[in-house]
C-alpha cells in the first residue's frame, strides 16, 4: 500500500514539475517566433524515477499546461503524445543502463512527439501549414534530449535514496 501511494505522490508531483516547466522555462528560437520550453526533459527524465507511471505525469502535466496557456485544442492530442513520451521513458530507457542505449529511446519518444504533432496539424492545416512547425518541434526535441540525458542520472540518484 505504502509503495502504491509513493507512485501516486511522485507521479502527481512530475506532473505538475512538467506543467511548470512547459509554462515558465522558456528558451526562445531565433529563426522562429516561437520558443522551446523544458518540459519534455523532465517527461524524458520521469522515466528513472517513475517508470511506466512517467505516462501519466506527462499526459496530465503536458495537457494541463495546453489549457493554462490557451492551446484547448492540442490538449487531447498533448496527453496522447506526452503520455507515449512517458511510457517510453519508464519502460524502455529504463531497462537501458549504458547511456547511449537510454539516449537512442529519448530520441525515438522526440520522434514520436515531433510526427504526432504533425500528423495532428496536418489534419488541422495541410501539410503545408504543418510542415511550418515542424523545425520549431524539432528544437524542441533536441533540447528536451540534452537536458533530459543530463537530468537522467540525478533522477536515478533521487530513486535510490528514497525507501
Amino acid at each position: 500500500m505504502q509503495r502504491k501511494i509513493r507512485n501516486l505522490v511522485y507521479t502527481a508531483m512530475m506532473a505538475a514539475l512538467v506543467a511548470v516547466a512547459t509554462l515558465f522555462i522558456h528558451i526562445p528560437i531565433p529563426m522562429q517566433s516561437g520558443y522551446c520550453n523544458l518540459g519534455d526533459a523532465l517527461i524524458l527524465s520521469s522515466g528513472a524515477l517513475l517508470g511506466p507511471w512517467a505516462a501519466i505525469s506527462a499526459a496530465i502535466g503536458s495537457a494541463l499546461a495546453d489549457l493554462l496557456l490557451g492551446y484547448a485544442a492540442y490538449a487531447p492530442v498533448t496527453a496522447v503524445i506526452k503520455g507515449l513520451m512517458g511510457l517510453i521513458a519508464g519502460i524502455c530507457c529504463a531497462r537501458k543502463k549504458n547511456a547511449v542505449g537510454r539516449a537512442l529511446w529519448m530520441v525515438a519518444a522526440e520522434l514520436i512527439m515531433v510526427a504526432g504533432y504533425f500528423l495532428f496539424e496536418t489534419a488541422l492545416y495541410g501539410a503545408a501549414g504543418a510542415a511550418g512547425s515542424l523545425l520549431g518541434n524539432g528544437c524542441q526535441a533536441v533540447v528536451g534530449l540534452l537536458v533530459g540525458c543530463g537530468v537522467w542520472p540525478l533522477m536515478g540518484r533521487i530513486k535510490k535514496m528514497i525507501p
